[in-house]
Order: C-alpha cells, then structure tokens, then sequence
C-alpha cells in the first residue's frame, strides 16, 4: 500500500510539473479590435515583387513565401517557385523546372512548411519514393530523402514534407487517413529510416463523403526547438524531437472548439467554430491564424501580460493587422530564425484605394496594375 502511495505521489509530482511548463491561450477572453502592425511588429518594410515574364506567377487565395537573408522564395498555386531580391523586389530567376531531368521536378514544390531554412533547401513534392532537396543558390538537387516505409497498411502513410530536427534527421505528420490512425509523427533519417512514432489517440467518423484532408501540420521553431501543432483540428501544440514529446501550449477555445470527431461531417456542423492555421512563438509573443465562416483572421498572444487580442472586430467582419500607411490588411504567412515575418498585399486592392495610401509609400506604387505579382510584407517581431 505504502508503495503504491508513493507511485501515485510520484506520478501527481511529475504531472503538475509538466502542467506548469504548458502555456494556455485562452481564446475565450480575447480583446477583439483593429490592431496596427507596428503594435507587436518593427522595421515593417512593402517590397512590390518584379512582374516579369519569366517570374509571373498565379498567387490565387494562399500564396506562400519564404524569406532568407538574400532572398523572397514565391510559390504559387500551381507549385512553382520563383526567387526575387528582397531589398527591391527584382524577379532573379525561377527555381528549377518542371521536367524528367536530375535537377528538374515533376510534381511541384512543397507550398507549406517546405522550406529548410539551415541548409537552404526547398523540397519537391516528391513522388512516392522520395523528395528532392534544391538548393536554392545552386539551383541544383542537393540530395535526396527517402519516404519512411510502413510496416503495413494499417499503420501510416505520408505525404507530407520533411522538417529539420537536427543534422539529417526529420519528422513528418501523418495525417490520419482512415480516421483512426495510430500514428500522429513519425521520425526519421535520410535514409527514410524511422527512428521514433508518436501515436495518435484521436478518431473522427468516417461519413458518406468519404474525403480526407492532406496537410504538412503546422512547425516552427523556438529556441532551438521544433514545435508541431495539428492543422485547424487538435488545440494543442507539442515540442517534439528524436527522443520524446510533450505538450507545451493548450488553446482554450470554449465554443469555438471544433469537433475532431465530427470533422467529416455536413459543413453546417463545424459552422462558426475557429481552425487555427498558423502559429508562430518569440520570446514575447505567440502569433496564430485562424480560419472562420467569415474569413481567414490573425491574433496573437502577449506573453508578459498573459492576454490574447484578436485584430478583428467582434463580429468577424474584418480581418488581418492594419498595415502602416495603406489601406490595407494583412496576415502573417511565414516567420524566419531572425523573428522577420513576411504576408503579401494582393494589387487589386491597392489599385482600388490609391487615394488612400500616405504619400511616403505613393512612388512604390505609382504604376502598379491590378494583374500585378503581389506585394510582399516584411517586418519584425518587436
């Protein structure tokens, strides 16, 4: 008995200290409002992307994009990527094309969290074997990773790209397919050889509709540390490595949780509920997306004051941070190691409201046209 006392205390010990290392967003008692982006953001610089004839690209709804120290990477809806000069805007060249040669790709690149940014490398999509890995100086194929293999059907598939852990090891989410998949991560070298899985406990019901929902899942780093949360389903954010996983933040959602379970279902059912789509951390802020029956909507969470703002009204009919001097807003699409984000302004709008931009912006975009590449964000996290 007293053994079994003392398990039970060592346990409730170990519990309530990882408890304490989780930091909770509650989203229920966000302060909604129209944010400026020099609130949380600095340095907050428009870079017009050059419209060439070789570097036009179709940006559609969800255009993504990469920032280095040297470069913008674009890639567009159709999977093609293209580099501009970061400073100016100036299209350089596209990255690789589509073709059957050593350095050329068949399906596309990796649109979403495809970009490894140590190596300077951006995946393909890959076929069913492996991915290339293009270095984006050379422009070359750098190497090669190979897919992890199951041990049978029953228990994963992926088709989503590699993240960077450390030296060549990688991990991938594997999106639950069947609806009960027993494997949420899977860990593993070049080789394709896996190293670790982490299971998976949730379901959802498999409807008449019969789809399922491909995605890479969101990453980030802090810290030296690799951060994963399920895209739009799931509340939580893990730190994972090669070794083990453990829950750092938890977003308190209220009734504004959607149903994993029922995520299959008619429409209607996750109707007005918040699908976080991005998040990012510093050492001061978390910064998420969120998708909603109304649009795509941006917040962030205040470390020091402990509170959430949402830069929207309260009835969701705006969306996006106000970016400075133009009429605009936007919401933040990627982050790189220096804490610099990058979004885009799509030209229409800017062509719309001309009269509305301030006038130390006016000669950035004087002969701007509607059928434009895009403008690129770039600022840094205060």
């Amino acid at each position: 008995m007293k053994a079994l006392l003392l398990s039970i205390i060592s346990f409730l010990v170990c519990f309530m200290l990882n408890a304490q290392d989780i930091m909770f967003i509650d989203i229920t008692k966000a302060k909604y409002g129209e944010i400026p982006a020099d609130r949380i953001f600095s340095e907050i610089k428009y870079v017009p992307l050059e419209t060439h004839k070789d570097g036009l690209f179709y940006a559609g709804i969800n255009p993504s994009y990469y920032l280095t120290e040297k470069y913008i990477i674009a890639t567009d809806v159709k999977c093609q990527a293209y580099l501009f000069d970061r400073e100016t805007g100036a299209f350089i060249r596209e990255i690789s094309s589509r073709g059957q040669g050593p350095n050329e790709y068949i399906g596309g690149f990796v649109r979403v969290y495809g970009y490894d940014e140590k190596n300077k490398i951006l995946f393909e999509r890959g076929n069913s074997i492996s991915w290339k890995c293009f270095n984006i100086e050379t422009n070359k194929v750098e190497y090669t990773i190979k897919k992890p293999v199951p041990e049978n059907n029953d228990v994963f598939y992926t088709d989503a790209c590699p993240w960077l852990i450390k030296d060549s090891i990688y991990v991938s989410f594997v999106n639950n397919k069947t609806g009960k998949d027993k494997v949420k991560l899977i860990v593993y070298d070049r080789e394709g050889s896996i190293i670790k899985k982490y299971p998976n406990y949730l379901e959802y019901k498999r409807t008449e509709f019969n789809f399922t929902t491909s995605n890479p899942g969101i990453f980030y780093y802090f810290n030296k540390q690799t951060y994963f949360k399920e895209w739009s389903f799931n509340d939580t954010v893990f730190r994972v490595n090669d070794k083990d996983i453990t829950s750092h933040i938890i977003f308190k959602l209220g009734n504004k949780q959607p149903s994993y379970y029922n995520r299959q279902d008619p429409p209607n059912y996750n109707k007005g509920k918040y699908f976080i789509t991005f998040v990012y951390e510093s050492n001061s802020f978390v910064l998420f997306n969120f998708s909603h029956t109304s649009g795509m909507h941006t917040g962030y969470y205040d470390k020091k004051n402990k509170q959430v703002y949402i830069s929207t009204t309260n009835d969701l009919k705006k969306s996006g941070y106000l970016a400075v001097g133009l009429p605009v807003n936007f919401c933040p699409i990627f982050v790189n190691s220096n804490n610099e984000m990058i979004a885009h302004i799509n030209p229409e709008e800017l062509v719309k409201n001309k009269d509305k931009i301030d006038s130390k912006y006016k000669h950035l975009f004087q002969n701007l046209q509607e059928e434009d590449n895009p403008i690129v964000i770039i600022a840094k996290l205060k």
